[in-house]
């Protein structure tokens, strides 16, 4: 594999396994999922063990600093934390109250994303958080990486004190902020802690307590030049797109791409037999053949931008359709 293309994603709290985000994503990967729990991450490693070279299953907790670390194990095992939780989320009431039991704690290691990565040569594209309360922390512990290479973050933020003493998402965003990220969406539709069952569950619902907010590097330090990040610009662009994708963002996708081929100059003609490449192209097929029905569109328009990113002729209706690729049974 082209270390170049690769894209480097590490999960902190990966419990069930790849992020819902990165199963549809087909590109060259190695994804570094830590899961503390032993019972879990024995589950995972049988579950991935035909992708091994793609996806490292690794028993360790993921902190601030490399050391020893409690976690309390709750009866529901995904609500498991090193922290204290406030009985805050209306969720565990009722038949679900015992969900938060804590069953039992164990001691594990525990190893800081930046000490991580300078042990194994490794430079992050891409950071998932989901670690119950401590993601904060886990962030002083990758500032490094944050810096120098990581363009996309995921992670768990709360709005009200779920758990005691952690900071809340305004302060994870002033973070962000300063380490040169934006805030690209918030992963929430209206579907928050519901208080009774009088709710209509076909709209907007409950108290927002706490959601995944997604990050991304700006742009302008993705196009410098001499690049301060790892690999070529070429590649980054082209994973950065891919990330958008993954979240919901195809317009800001496209936005990039354009700018790095007509503002910048680049070319992803080198690009062209990787499995990345390949995902982008089938990826934004599928999202202009999902507009053109949409008032306002323009087929030409589409044409003209998919030529402008990719060097070749866009697939539409029939062809479209005729293809195993884009229309697969």
């Amino acid at each position: 594999m082209n270390e170049r293309i690769k894209t480097t994603v590490l999960d902190a709290g990966g419990r069930y396994g790849l992020h819902p985000s990165w199963k549809p994503f087909t590109g060259e990967l190695e994804y570094y999922l830590f899961e503390p729990d032993p019972l879990e991450s024995a589950r995972l490693q049988k579950k991935y063990d035909r992708r091994s070279a793609e996806v490292k299953v690794i028993g360790q907790a993921v902190a601030e600093k490399d050391g020893k670390l409690t976690i309390n194990f709750f009866k529901n095992r995904a609500m498991s934390s090193a922290l204290v939780r406030n009985p805050v989320s209306s969720l565990f009431k009722g038949e679900r109250l015992r969900e938060v039991d804590i069953v039992e704690s164990i001691e594990t290691t525990a190893v800081s994303i930046d000490s991580f990565c300078g042990k194994n040569g490794l430079a992050l594209d891409f950071l998932k958080l989901d670690t119950e309360g401590s993601e904060f922390q886990i962030l002083q512990g990758a500032k490094k990486q944050l810096q120098d290479n990581i363009l996309g973050v995921r992670c768990e933020v709360s709005f009200d004190h779920i758990f005691e003493g952690m900071p809340l998402f305004s302060t994870v965003h002033d973070f962000m902020l300063s380490q040169d990220f934006y805030l690209l969406n918030i992963d929430y539709e209206g579907r928050g802690d519901y208080q009774n069952d009088f709710v209509k569950t076909d709209g907007r619902y409950g108290i927002l307590t706490a959601s995944d907010a997604v990050w991304l590097k700006r742009t302008s330090s993705l196009f410098d030049r001499p690049s301060r990040f790892s690999g070529d610009v070429e590649s980054r662009v082209m994973k950065y797109a891919a990330f958008c994708i993954n979240n919901n963002a195809g317009d800001v996708a496209i936005d990039i791409l354009l700018k790095a081929r007509r503002d910048h100059g680049l070319s992803f003609d080198a690009l062209q037999d990787s499995r990345l490449f390949k995902f982008l192209d089938l990826s934004i097929h599928k999202l202009f053949y999902g507009l053109k029905w949409q008032p306002g569109q323009s087929l030409r328009t589409h044409q003209e931008i998919f030529s402008s990113i990719f060097g070749k002729k866009m697939k539409e209706m029939n062809e479209f359709m005729q293809s195993e690729e884009l229309n697969p049974d």
